[in-house]
């Protein structure tokens, strides 16, 4: 019986220690891609970014809503939320083709 720990572990039918296994891929030390995202708020308590099911991600910078596709690297803007609000929830549906987006004057769209 194998283990799937990385941690080592005793087994006490057989009084074997087993090692850890190694590895099945390497994680890169530089970045694939690199989205520029300067109006990003530094909050814990906001979900400002999501993924969908057909790789697009939505993000939530300030007062508007942009998606990037994936696959093509288009960036879309979605909503203005207009100066009097701004953007601190998005999320897609679980199939990916409809998103919400909550805001700071609490409604959800």
């Amino acid at each position: 019986m194998h283990s799937l720990s990385l941690f080592r572990f005793y087994d006490v039918v057989t009084g074997v220690h087993h090692s850890p296994i190694k590895a099945l891929w390497k994680v890169p030390r530089s970045p694939y891609k690199v989205l520029d995202a300067l109006a990003l708020q530094d909050d814990f308590y906001l979900n400002l970014v999501d993924k969908s099911l057909h790789n697009v991600l939505a993000v939530g910078l300030g007062n508007c809503v942009y998606l990037w596709n994936a696959c093509s690297s288009k960036v879309t803007k979605l909503c203005d939320l207009g100066i009097d609000d701004s953007v601190y929830f998005v999320g897609w549906a679980q199939r990916g083709t409809h998103i919400a987006v909550g805001t700071s004057n609490g409604k959800v769209q």
